[in-house]
């Protein structure tokens, strides 16, 4: 169910019962359903705004999708003869008229001199609501998996392929190899949670933070160049005017204090000159990435451009911060110090080591304090559209850790 502005007040809805049961009905399509009162109800997978999720998870056996499935399941078994029997399709993930993410089971089968042999295997399928976004994204991919195929493990899935006509990608699922014994697949929200007793959260997942610097700097140094127009210190400075003026209206109390901010942000971020764009994730945070075994895996391209690094960096960062750091429960600020700090100097050796200058990293590191603010101010306007439970004391928190952060806060040993 979603709504429209106009039923809203604040962050309450308007309607009363007796308007709904007034409204008037029109199904638009099978299973959408608007009223005339600012109400629309979807049945997934019918998406008036995404209108490929139905076929996307209708896998029928001759069709497209099932092709491409089948193609799919080749690349990554490397086996031409190899049949696709059935296939099962699992919605994961769902942002309505934006995109979709479906887990695939196959069921596959191989003639041989002996008899026919079968095995399962599962893929991953990403629906976009752009068909184009969908090629560049898995066009890149294709790229990047090869170049890093080549040096060491590859930090992203393997591609397997697309079905253009549904603007949908397929992808490996991240598994233990066949035949090993299966081992734990964590996910970075899991990962990156304090974890200690009572009040002292002392343990520090070093592994897994240096795993992710060094994604990161592979990342980041990758011959392969996202095309478009870089991602600026000017475009930043709009968002977080736009962002400051969102606050502002619902949050009138907070009003000042945001726009204090964020003119203090525009300005750093207008005269912004990071020597050199680089690939970049756009979204860089715990939620992007898996942990299997000693490695890391980086999801969810959508937001791929030319930036400047410390971009990603300050994005993990401003992510890392556990929530309890806005309710000032006791321990948390120590936990994320430490990580923080154990992140940012695994990411400045991993940058030296793939032969970025030092007044280069020296650079990023500066900057990155800048983008970490940038993306709490984003974090803060979240809250606001947090209509069931909009916690003004937390937007408070957020907005003061971002006064903190431009003027250069917690460790020196970065």
């Amino acid at each position: 169910m979603t709504i429209g502005e106009p039923a809203l007040v604040g962050t309450r809805i308007r309607l009363c019962a007796r308007q709904l049961d007034q409204a008037s009905l029109e199904l638009q399509a099978p299973g959408v359903l608007s009223t005339d009162v600012g109400l629309t109800m979807q049945v997934f997978p019918a998406d008036s705004g995404l209108p490929v999720p139905a076929a996307a998870c209708a896998p029928d056996p001759g069709g497209p999708l099932f092709r491409a499935l089948e193609r799919g399941a080749r690349v990554q078994l490397c086996d031409t003869r190899c049949r696709l029997i059935s296939a099962k399709a699992e919605p994961v993930r769902y942002n309505p008229a934006s995109r979709c993410v479906i887990r695939y089971r196959l069921a596959l089968e191989r003639s041989t001199r002996k008899g026919t042999l079968q095995r399962d295997m599962t893929l991953f399928g990403k629906v976009y609501r752009d068909p184009g976004q969908a090629r560049e994204v898995h066009a890149w991919m294709q790229q990047f998996y090869a170049e890093h195929a080549q040096s060491g493990e590859p930090i992203v899935p393997r591609p397997l392929g697309i079905a253009e006509s549904l603007g949908l990608t397929l992808s490996e699922a991240i598994e233990s190899p066949q035949g090993l014994a299966p081992e734990t697949l964590r996910t970075g929200l899991r990962v990156f949670q304090p974890r200690g007793s009572e009040e002292v959260f002392d343990v520090i997942p070093d592994r897994e933070l240096r795993l992710t610097a060094v994604a990161l700097a592979r990342l980041h140094t990758s011959a392969v160049w996202p095309a478009g127009a870089p991602r600026t210190g000017a475009v930043e400075a709009r968002r977080v005017s736009e962002r400051a003026a969102e606050i502002a209206s619902r949050y009138p109390a907070q009003a000042e204090t945001a726009q204090k901010i964020a003119n203090q942000l525009t300005s750093r971020l207008e005269r912004l000159q990071p020597g050199a764009y680089r690939p970049a994730h756009g979204g860089f945070k715990p939620s992007q990435l898996l942990f299997l075994s000693q490695r890391v895996f980086v999801m969810d391209f959508d937001g791929l451009c030319l930036a400047d690094p410390a971009l990603d960096a300050g994005y993990f960062l401003a992510y890392l911060r556990p929530s309890g750091l806005w309710r000032h429960r006791a321990g948390m600020r120590q936990w994320f110090e430490d990580a923080a700090a154990s992140f940012a100097t695994a990411y400045s050796l991993a940058l030296r080591e793939h032969c970025v200058g030092e007044a280069l990293v020296k650079g990023i590191l500066e900057r990155m304090r800048l983008y970490e603010a940038v993306i709490l101010f984003k974090s803060a306007t979240q809250r606001v559209h947090h209509i069931n439970s909009p916690r003004p004391g937390e937007l408070c928190a957020m907005l003061a850790e971002a006064v903190g952060l431009k003027y250069g806060s917690y460790s020196s040993s970065f």
